[in-house]
Formats: structure tokens, C-alpha cells, sequence
């Protein structure tokens, strides 16, 4: 499997882990030094958001994907840049819109994480 593969499975994978709020899955995904931007302009640790799937704070109804598109710089870096429509709950506060979201997935220790994410708010 090619890193571009690789990337792909990974990206439907997180996206599986988000929707079930698989905080284990989350884990291994996310790299403890994560740089999180959402479409408010604040940003959010992994621990933080990891905090929010765990308490059920964040709740996920539905994400769907679209225009997808994987850069891959070298062996070890890629970058993803996806449309998202999401319907969610944070604090009992629903959310429904359509993001996009650039993440940076970097190879470490033989493991692929996202090291960092930024969302922007296309329609609400």
C-alpha cells in the first residue's frame, strides 16, 4: 500500500473513530502535540478533544466527506484537505454545517498521526 492509500484508510478511519467517539482510536490518531484550529479560530489539544468524546459533551450525528484531496511532500508528511458535513452537539449547543478541513498527518515511530488540523466554516 502506498502512502496516498495509506492516507486515504487512515482519513476513514478517523473519521469512523469521530462518529463513534472511539476515544482509544482517537489516541493512536491524533499525536499528543496537536495544533487544532476550528472554524472559531480557537484552538483545541488533542487532550482537549479527546476530553469532549470521552465526557459526551461532543456528540456526532452525521459526517459526511467530500472533495477529498491528499498531498503527499515526502515519506514521513502528507496533507489532506476534505470537505465535511457535519451535524454535531457540543454542550448540548447542535451544530450543522459544511467545513473544510486541512490536516498534516505526520510518520513517527512507524504510526501515522494527525499533528495538526485547521477547519473553516463553508455554510452553515
Amino acid at each position: 500500500m502506498d502512502t496516498r492509500q495509506q492516507i486515504e484508510a487512515l482519513e476513514i478511519q478517523l473519521i469512523e473513530a469521530m462518529k463513534s467517539s472511539h476515544v482509544a482510536e482517537l489516541e493512536l490518531l491524533l499525536s499528543d502535540n496537536l495544533i487544532f484550529t476550528n472554524h472559531n479560530g480557537h484552538l483545541v489539544s488533542k487532550a482537549d478533544d479527546i476530553a469532549a468524546h470521552q465526557s459526551g459533551d461532543l456528540e456526532v450525528y452525521s459526517i459526511e466527506t467530500s472533495a477529498q484531496l491528499i498531498e503527499v511532500l515526502n515519506d514521513t508528511t502528507a496533507i489532506v484537505s476534505v470537505v465535511i458535513d457535519m451535524s454535531t452537539a457540543l454542550a448540548g449547543h447542535t451544530s450543522i454545517g459544511i467545513y473544510r478541513f486541512t490536516r498534516v498527518w505526520k510518520l513517527s515511530n512507524s504510526a501515522w498521526q494527525v499533528v495538526a488540523v485547521h477547519s473553516s466554516q463553508l455554510v452553515s
